[in-house]
């Protein structure tokens, strides 16, 4: 993570799809948290997008506490070897000082939305329509997700956030940690409190390019792999939330097995 405010500012969002799986806090959450996660196409052994989303409710009916870290915990089984995306890196300064335009199209990984709520204002809700999942440069070894938003009004800053991917096996499932900077709603105000977060890494609406006898050629990267075999109750994910307060709290739910057809 950068030293800047901003690099890591979209950390908050990916959550979307991000985080270091801490200890359990001795506070339990007033935060209820919905997961949810998909993979298309939902077919054993092809490539796929994965989708992972989560909503944040407060249980006495007020903007929920600003977070601060997501750990998401994906089903082992998922292959890495054969993905083709992340061709190319992006580095976090260029992304900033020139949006998308500063990376190339190759370092796409996905698409998503948040929505947030600032703690003033006749409406507390506002959506960031669209954020961008990038790769950035490895650290030890490890995939690094940049997520990449502009937030306009009433919270005007560009959202970076980094997400470090630590691969699983056929047996132990991989996560995607990810440290959530507090988002000040103005200079030195309250944060802002993330309300929802969709996103998906894979190939779809992805497109590549490269350069084949001295042209330019587009191509669809291929995803990571879904498990060949299902486990009974389907393909798990759970996530951990980690809150400004000190709490935390999990959320879990499954992919359902695939339909077999004759």
């Amino acid at each position: 993570m950068g030293a800047s405010a901003r690099i890591g500012l979209l950390g908050a969002l990916l959550a979307s799809l991000a985080a270091l799986a801490g200890p359990v806090g001795p506070v339990l959450a007033s935060e209820r948290v919905t997961l949810h996660a998909s993979f298309s196409p939902d077919r054993p052994g092809v490539s796929t997008t994965i989708g992972f989303g989560f909503e944040i409710h407060d249980s006495n009916g007020l903007p929920p506490t600003p977070l601060r870290s997501v750990s998401l915990h994906l089903p082992p089984g998922i292959g890495y070897l054969t993905t083709t995306l992340g061709l190319a890196t992006c580095e976090p300064a260029a992304l900033i000082a020139h949006g998308l335009a500063g990376c190339s199209p190759n370092s796409r990984l996905g698409f998503g939305s948040a929505f947030v709520e600032v703690p003033f204002g006749s409406s507390r809700g506002y959506e960031i329509p669209e954020i961008q999942a990038l790769m950035g440069p490895p650290h030890d070894g490890n995939i690094v997700v940049l997520f990449y938003a502009n937030g306009r009004e009433p919270v005007y800053a560009q959202i970076v956030f980094e997400g470090e991917l630590i691969t699983g096996s056929p047996t132990l499932g991989g996560r995607l940690d990810a440290v959530v900077p507090l988002i000040p709603s103005v200079p030195d105000g309250p944060a802002v409190s993330i309300v929802r977060v969709h996103t998906t890494i894979g190939p779809s609406h992805l497109t590549y390019y490269e350069q084949v006898h001295g042209k330019t050629v587009s191509f669809h990267p291929r995803g990571v792999t879904v498990p060949v075999h299902c486990p009974r109750g389907g393909f798990r994910f759970s996530a951990r939330f980690g809150f400004q307060d000190g709490s935390d709290t999990v959320a879990r739910t499954s992919v359902p097995c695939p339909r077999r057809h004759r």
